[in-house]
């Protein structure tokens, strides 16, 4: 059914003073703190129809009503109004992008405390699916006697380099080797370029076989790392300074789902995205011990793989707020990763 005006001018009213307070919001609350131009008794008819429409629930401890998970969906759908987010806020985020990382590893982790420490939330990153990365350039250089520096360049511009050991070799047989290297391993996925490093080897019976043995340790413990540091999370101890959530037998499951990475990117993964900025709220959520809280995510790209970015919060989130912050990492990330 849809809302008149002055319902959903009460309903808008109701969860932006819920997010402020975290308290049941009265009928009196609102028309001192809102002005809408009716008597606190309207307010309060209009609030027992809203209750009765889904839109408010009423605690047992208290008059005043809070909004339902239908309440917030339309909130979030239809009444919110876009926000800048604070000077402060705006400081914190860019002053990141404009600072001197390189890898996209250090980027990620440092872009997870910064959205935590501008929101006061859960942050997150999910890093894409690296099976997914190919490479596109490989590069060997002289460094000193006996050593090179090998340098691999990702189709998203992320850059690993390490020195290795080699044969005294000329600078055009370098040349040579990357050229065999690119030759093989290019445009290969990173799930399977290992082995392809691996069928090169087994055919090179020249003095290049210790550099090219180097080469493919190299790109297997890219493999590895990337695997093992695919979910970035910062801010867990914002949730329990969250009134609702000083109780926390009401947090539990959600810090053992953050104990363990995998479910927690199950979590993640299993949220529909619609929009971008995407919201899912409290009930709204495939997974069980995540119904007490709501999700702010938007996507990245990262060559041709996609990564997640995000906020995870009680449902008593400043929506409006997060999403505005969630959409400038989100856009940052992507400038970051396409330049």
């Amino acid at each position: 059914m849809a809302l008149d005006e002055r319902k959903a001018q009460i309903l808008k009213a109701i969860v932006e003073d819920h997010v402020k307070t975290g308290l049941p919001v009265g009928s009196r609350a609102v028309a001192r703190r809102y002005r809408l131009g009716v008597s606190p008794a309207t307010i309060r008819n209009e609030m027992a129809d809203l209750e009765e429409m889904g839109y408010l629930d009423k605690p047992h401890t208290s008059s005043g009503r809070v909004p339902s998970d239908r309440g917030y969906r339309i909130y979030v759908d239809e009444l919110m109004t876009d926000v800048k987010i604070s000077r402060h806020e705006s400081a914190i985020i860019e002053s990141l992008f404009r600072s001197k990382i390189r890898d996209a590893v250090s980027l990620l982790r440092e872009t997870v405390r910064a959205l935590s420490e501008a929101t006061s939330y859960l942050a997150f990153v999910l890093g894409p699916e690296y099976e997914s990365i190919t490479f596109e350039a490989i590069h060997l250089l002289p460094a000193s006697v006996g050593r090179a520096l090998l340098v691999i360049v990702s189709d998203a511009g992320v850059v690993e380099s390490c020195l290795i050991d080699v044969p005294p070799m000329s600078r055009d047989e370098m040349e040579h080797v990357s050229h065999a290297l690119r030759e093989q391993l290019c445009d290969v996925r990173l799930d399977k370029v290992h082995s392809k490093a691996q069928a090169l080897l087994s055919r090179e019976t020249s003095r290049y076989t210790e550099v090219i043995v180097q080469v493919a340790e190299f790109l297997k413990s890219i493999t590895e790392d990337s695997e093992a540091e695919k979910l970035y999370m910062g801010g867990t101890a914002n949730l329990l300074n969250q009134p609702e959530f000083r109780d926390v037998n009401r947090v539990q499951d959600l810090l053992q789902a953050i104990e363990n990475g995998s479910l927690m990117q199950n979590i993640i993964l299993t949220q529909s995205q619609t929009t971008d900025p995407a919201i899912t709220i409290g009930e709204e959520n495939e997974v069980e011990r995540v119904r007490d809280f709501s999700l702010v995510y938007g996507t990245f790209r990262l060559g041709q793989s996609a990564g997640r970015i995000g906020l995870l919060g009680p449902r008593r989130m400043n929506y409006p707020r997060a999403v505005a912050i969630v959409r400038l990492c989100e856009d940052r990330l992507n400038d970051y990763f396409i330049r």
